[in-house]
């Protein structure tokens, strides 16, 4: 009998467990350039991540863009699926399983370089100004939190509609991403040297990808450990590059 189990913790040292390969389905909403849909395709800097992760780990994934609170719904509901690029917090962290941090998420209040009459050295400063924001955003949430009246908030559908509206002067200060920011930049062709930060409105959490609850632990372990070796071997670093980090 002892040599029956000498001889099976032996082969469990010389011949680990292997992950059964996966199939995740992952939902993601519009958010460039994190997540986006292009010519039916959807891409961005964590739709390639989690991509890279899965197939190292030996995994297949397949990726579909969907508004919000419908991938937000699914994912709670459909075991093995993923949910990003999503910010993980004290009020979501018991309700999904996670792999990551696989960003920073920096809101930014910028304003026209020009616009020197745009000063903003305190919290209470941000009432006496007009923001361009997205439609229903955390952005938008937390400038009403903080007092500003909704009156003052330009609401844009896109990061790209609201930078449009800030040159245009439609608008004192746009509030957006920072990585969203550099995107827009490229994509329209605006020279950075027009933009100016003036204030961060929250840097307190990352984005990650966030699993069902009852997904499989070691599938989650084989693309956390995956991620990890992107990170050491440079891919990571590269595709940031790519797409403006």
């Amino acid at each position: 009998m002892k040599k029956a189990l000498l001889a099976a913790a032996l082969a469990a040292l010389l011949f680990p467990a292997v992950t059964v390969a996966a199939t995740v389905k992952a939902y993601t909403e519009a958010l460039p350039p994190l997540n986006f849909e292009e010519n039916g395709r959807v891409g961005g800097f964590a739709s390639e991540l989690l991509q890279l992760m899965a197939a190292d780990a030996g995994h297949t994934v397949q990726l579909e863009l969907v508004p919000w609170l419908r991938a937000y719904r699914t994912v709670k509901q459909q075991p093995g699926s993923a949910l990003y690029s999503i910010v993980r917090n004290p009020e979501r962290e018991k309700l999904f399983r996670w792999v990551g941090p696989i960003a920073p998420r920096r809101i930014v209040v910028y304003t026209l370089a020009t616009r020197t009459d745009v000063v903003l050295r305190k919290q209470a400063d941000l009432l006496r100004y007009r923001h361009g924001v997205l439609a229903s955003s955390s952005a938008a949430s937390g400038l009403q939190q903080l007092g500003v009246p909704a009156a003052q908030l330009e609401y844009g559908q896109s990061d790209e509609v609201n930078l449009k509206k800030l040159l245009l002067r439609r608008a004192d200060t746009v509030v957006m991403l920072d990585w969203a920011m550099q995107w827009q930049l490229r994509q329209q062709k605006v020279d950075p040297a027009r933009i100016r930060p003036v204030w961060t409105l929250d840097q307190r959490y990352q984005y990650w990808f966030a699993f069902n609850k009852d997904t499989n632990p070691a599938v989650l372990r084989s693309l956390q450990q995956a991620l990890g070796r992107i990170k050491a071997d440079g891919r990571l670093a590269a595709l940031q590059r790519r797409y403006g980090a």
